[in-house]
């Protein structure tokens, strides 16, 4: 019904009980009935008419009854009148403008429902087909989500049989990440970015780059952890260091191999020159020569290990092989190597220089994966012994083996699978802390034992 058909409506009403009301006289009193038409008509007017109309159904009321009107009487009766129609009228008004309001408020509310539908099922999609493993766990360190990217770099290689990771503790995953207290007061609202070691089903370790933060919910204390696997970038980079320092050793070798080729030429030049005065006694300024030349030679092989020297520092062995492990370990799944990993768990600290012996043991990692890219049971061991004054790290393999030893460890030796330059240089280094690279004889494949001096014994 319009507002106008309202009015009509009602003011047709009030002059219909008016007509009647004045009719009956005095019989039946019909004051009341003003009410209905007062609550249709104030259903479609503001607030400040709706005493006015209340003025206006009070006058119709009082010509309309057959009560004489005096001042004691007329003025208390009028007030009721009004008081009433006027109380009536607001009290309508009010509620519908009240119901109109909360309808008005539920269709909002249902908007604001749907778009937030809408922006959670995008932000489900997004984090279910995201590429970066991201899971949320609760202030006991539970999983409670996660992503297909988080369940692919938890089972690895396992997707058919690992359990899945929701339900489980952070400690199988990332044990690191168990171990921030999100329920403690103060850590509600963390936003941070760690780098830690992960875990796989299969327990294998993994570098992970994670950037966490939490938050509170009606449920208790939240985290949300969106994990990076960065072995492979780890890896990357310690083999593009090792490829560049062996080109930068190659260069400068290259060098030193052109100056002792002038130096050997002079030597030829004065040997001739001995020859055409091989029957004469007075040469000694050319035996001087020759042993200036030979001095030259001499001290540019002093050089060899020389410039492989580095800072050496206290290391812990087995974290340092653990995260050797990390870094190599997608690198032999890969090319189907099998780890042989038997690395005890309280190897003494070593005197060496971090750096310097992952390029070491990167060449030899490389050399043996060259070596077994051609077998279908490839086995890669890494065994380690400790002895009372070094401990050693005997790196193996099943593979064809080396022709000659003896050509390993020389500079640009033409040793079929060697670089060249790998080896040679990795001994440099080694011998430049004091450690020691050596070949061992193996019945099966090729075995190079990595000699490092043990901290208690230099300390």
């Amino acid at each position: 019904m319009s507002r106008t058909v309202r009015i009509a409506a009602g003011l047709a009403g009030i002059a219909l009980i008016a007509w009647a009301d004045r009719s009956l006289s005095d019989a039946i009193p019909l004051a009341l009935l003003y009410l209905l038409p007062m609550t249709l008509i104030s259903t479609v007017l503001r607030r400040w008419q709706i005493p006015i109309l209340g003025l206006l159904c009070s006058s119709v009321a009082e010509y309309a009854d057959g009560y004489v009107w005096s001042a004691r009487q007329g003025i208390a009766r009028d007030s009721l009148y009004f008081f009433a129609y006027t109380a009536a009228g607001l009290y309508v008004h009010e509620v519908l403008s009240r119901r109109q309001a909360g309808m008005q408020h539920m269709v909002e509310l249902e908007v604001e429902i749907e778009a937030r539908r809408t922006v959670e099922e995008q932000l489900r999609l997004v984090v279910a087909n995201s590429s970066i493993a991201i899971i949320t766990a609760d202030e006991s360190g539970t999983i409670l989500q996660t992503n297909e990217a988080a369940e692919r770099m938890y089972v690895g290689e396992l997707a058919e049989a690992a359990p899945s990771l929701r339900g489980q503790s952070l400690d199988v995953f990332l044990p690191s990440l168990a171990r921030v207290q999100i329920g403690r007061s103060g850590w509600e609202r963390l936003r941070t970015m760690m780098q830690c070691q992960g875990q796989r089903s299969n327990q294998e370790p993994f570098l992970a780059d994670v950037w966490m933060s939490s938050y509170e919910t009606t449920r208790g204390v939240r985290l949300t952890a969106m994990i990076v696997d960065s072995s492979l970038d780890v890896r990357e980079r310690e083999e593009a260091s090792l490829e560049q320092m062996l080109a930068g050793s190659r260069l400068a070798l290259g060098a030193l191999s052109h100056e002792i080729r002038n130096i050997c030429a002079a030597i030829a030049v004065v040997e001739q020159n001995l020859r055409l005065r091989y029957r004469t006694d007075d040469s000694p300024v050319d035996f001087e020569a020759l042993n200036q030349l030979v001095n030259a030679l001499e001290r540019l092989a002093s050089v060899e290990l020389s410039m492989a020297k580095r800072q050496q520092t206290r290391l812990r062995l087995d974290t340092f092989l653990r995260e050797l492990r990390i870094i190599f370990a997608s690198s032999l799944r890969e090319h189907n190597i099998r780890l042989d990993w038997r690395v005890r768990d309280d190897l003494p600290e070593v005197w060496a220089d971090s750096q310097s012996l992952l390029q070491v043991f990167l060449n030899l990692l490389r050399n043996s994966e060259r070596a077994l890219q051609d077998r279908h049971d490839a086995v890669l061991t890494i065994e380690t012994s400790v002895q009372e004054a070094a401990t050693l790290v005997m790196v193996s393999d099943n593979g064809p083996g080396v022709v000659r030893p003896e050509l390993l460890f020389r500079p640009f030796g033409g040793v079929e699978r060697i670089s060249g330059l790998g080896l040679y240089l990795s001994r440099a280094m080694m011998r430049g802390f004091h450690g020691d690279l050596r070949h061992e004889t193996a019945e099966d494949g090729a075995c190079f034992a990595v000699e490092l001096v043990n901290a208690q014994v230099r300390g």
